[in-house]
């Protein structure tokens, strides 16, 4: 995306979006936010990390002891639904 793109996109931002895009910005002008992680503070992504935590405190996820467990778990997941047939 160039300057000029970018100029256009926030000519169109609603009023109220205005103050997030100019901290993303601000941080990401500042040396806070890595550029290339920016994608890490889309709306998108972080409606997903929000998911993670609530399925962490709620209770649903897997812990495994070490990769060979992990990898066994994720076979037994992923086998086609006939395979014991």
């Amino acid at each position: 995306m160039t300057k000029a793109e970018l100029h256009q996109l926030v000519d169109r931002l609603p009023e109220g979006a205005v103050d997030g895009a100019a901290i993303i910005l601000g941080e990401i002008s500042d040396g806070r936010i890595d550029p290339e992680q920016a994608w890490y503070w889309t709306r998108e992504w972080q409606a997903k990390e929000r998911e993670a935590d609530d399925d962490r405190a709620a209770g649903r996820v897997s812990r495994y002891d070490n990769d060979a467990d992990f990898l066994t778990a994720l076979d037994e997941r992923t086998k086609p639904l006939d395979a014991n047939a």
